[in-house]
């Protein structure tokens, strides 16, 4: 019989994997009985959460990546058509380095945010360098922050603009419509600025000069955000920002430029005497159960919406970007229900570890001819056993509810092929 995984129970971003067993009576009752409606709404939510992958640098860039290793730096780093077709996300790839192609995985899915943890430690040669790893054992002498991100980000950075500069040159007269320069790594949004998440896993004064000098590359070419008492804060291509044990008291020492940024704490700016603002931090992140308690599923509590509103609202009023991190990721759609909350009361930044699911999914695909089919009663009508729910409510229903939600998603089909 038909049997599906996952199919929408608790929210409209699932992963749908339908199995067909058709019996030997199937052909007479396919146009007049219960199989018509099923297979409809199968058809119906597949062709919904189909998603379409664009033809872009970055897709060939994934299917031909190879790691840096001891013999060369990751390749490659840019092709043409990068970012043709990305549309930017406010979602964060959290804890990047884990995909299989870091980076270029969340530029991929539009993400604005990625994230690396930094160790500092000693080459062969006995040079200080920022390796990149979860924990101890994970590192490895290849995989540096210079190797998997600040390396490949200059790449990109140098063509993007090389590109994109005849092209600014021809719209010199239509200044409204000329991105500030220097542009940055999405061709659809070029004033969008990337942030570089740096967790410090080494609470150390050489992580924290190590960094600065490593930066200097990309700051020489003007590419880094910064704050000056005399501008204030100048958006450019890439934002660093620090967390962890990052030093927040040598991010304020510098009281005429700042490029890297502090992840501020969520639930303490509401404290009178706390130093974080615009001019020294970037993001306001915390652990979603530090912020609001264990969230059960299925229920979100009163008192847990409300103070994630309290604090969105005062990181807004200060300037900065908002993101809790350590959300549920399982169930599927109790951790879809939470996204969707967070981004209901204003969170700046989604952290995401499924990033298609979170950046590339279409969340109103449940939506089909103004009727949501993954709620209310359809909900149990459409399990694990389908036809044999639908076999359990057609009698109550006499199937007229069902009939009409089949004709209504087949008109639906019809006419928005």
């Amino acid at each position: 019989m038909v049997s599906v995984d996952r199919f929408c129970l608790s929210s409209p971003c699932c992963r749908v994997r339908p199995s067909l067993s058709l019996p030997p009576d199937f052909k007479d009752q396919v146009l007049t009985g219960n199989y018509r409606v099923w297979l409809t709404l199968i058809i119906a939510v597949v062709d919904r959460i189909r998603i379409p992958m664009p033809d872009n640098g970055l897709q060939e860039i994934l299917r031909s990546y190879a790691a840096p290793n001891d013999t060369h730096p990751a390749i490659p780093t840019w092709a043409q058509g990068f970012s043709n077709d990305v549309a930017p996300v406010q979602c964060h790839s959290h804890n990047d380095y884990w995909h299989r192609v870091p980076l270029y995985e969340g530029l991929a899915a539009g993400c604005v945010s990625t994230e690396a943890d930094i160790w500092v430690g000693s080459t062969t040669n006995g040079h200080a360098d920022l390796f990149i790893g979860h924990d101890r054992r994970s590192l490895s002498p290849s995989r540096t922050l210079q190797s998997l991100y600040l390396g490949p980000l200059s790449d990109i950075l140098t063509q993007q603009n090389s590109a994109s500069s005849d092209y600014l040159s021809s719209l010199a007269d239509a200044p409204g419509s000329v991105p500030s320069w220097p542009v940055g790594v999405f061709t659809t949004a070029p004033n969008v600025s990337l942030v570089l998440l740096l967790d410090f896993k080494t609470a150390s004064n050489a992580t924290w000069d190590t960094l600065i000098e490593q930066l200097d590359t990309l700051r020489g070419k003007g590419w880094l955000t910064s704050w000056t008492p005399t501008e204030g804060i100048v958006e450019r291509p890439l934002t660093i920002v620090a967390s962890g044990a990052a030093p927040f008291d040598a991010i304020i020492r510098n009281v005429t430029y700042r490029d890297v940024f502090y992840d501020s704490p969520l639930t303490q700016l509401s404290d009178v005497n706390m130093p974080f603002s615009s001019n020294n931090s970037y993001y306001a992140s915390v652990s979603l159960q530090e912020a609001v308690g264990r969230m059960v599923f299925p229920n979100i509590k009163g008192g847990q919406r409300s103070r994630v509103a309290q604090q969105v609202k005062r990181a807004r009023e200060l300037g900065l970007k908002s993101r809790y991190w350590d959300t549920p990721s399982w169930p599927i759609g109790w951790r879809n229900r939470i996204w969707g909350f967070l981004i209901e009361e204003g969170v700046s930044m989604l952290n995401l570890d499924d990033l298609t699911a979170g950046a590339r999914w279409d969340w109103q695909m449940c939506i089909i001819g103004e009727l949501n089919i993954c709620n209310s009663w359809l909900r149990q009508i459409i399990n694990r056993q389908g036809l044999l729910a639908i076999k359990k409510k057609e009698k109550s229903l006499k199937n007229l509810a069902i009939k009409n939600l089949a004709i209504k998603i087949e008109i639906y089909i019809i006419t928005n092929k």
